[in-house]
This record gives structure tokens, sequence and C-alpha cells, in this order.
């Protein structure tokens, strides 16, 4: 967090458990700094759908986030989802 600056990434890819802060939080404090900026998540664990509705107040499924992407990744896959946030 203290690294991030506005207007110096176009796509971060954020794992949803970290030690000091999840995902999420990350997420809320990154757009307070730069709202433009865009985010994909990663995680190897089930998603916790209560967090969802929380940073995502409209999402009805974990399909509703763009950029979702489970552990083990697949670069192919990765690439498609980076791809897709970029253009």
């Amino acid at each position: 967090m203290k690294n991030f600056k506005a207007g110096s990434y176009d796509l971060l890819i954020i794992d949803i458990v970290m030690p000091e802060m999840d995902g999420f939080e990350l997420y809320e404090e990154i757009k307070k700094i730069d709202n433009k900026v865009k985010v994909c998540f990663i995680t190897a664990f089930e998603v916790n759908y209560q967090a969802l509705k929380a940073v995502f107040p409209s999402v009805t499924t974990t399909n509703d986030i763009g950029c979702f992407i489970r552990k083990p990744v697949d670069v192919d896959n990765l690439i498609k989802h980076i791809e897709a946030e970029l253009i």
C-alpha cells in the first residue's frame, strides 16, 4: 500500500487472502487513491460471498465480478482475464 501511486498502474492482481489486510480491504484503500485502476482478484480458497457483497453490493454471484481468478492459475486463462480487463 505504501508504494501505490495514482496513475502508476492500469491493472492490479490482488490476492484475497493476505496477512495484514485481505484483498477486499486493499481494494477499498486503493480505490480511495486511484478509482480508475482495474483489479483482478485471485484466490485458492472458496470465495466468501458476504465479503463480496460488502465490496460489490450489486453482486448476486461470483460470476458477476469481471475479473476473478482461481488458483492454480492457468497462464492462458490469466492472459485472457488481463486482456479482457485492459481492452
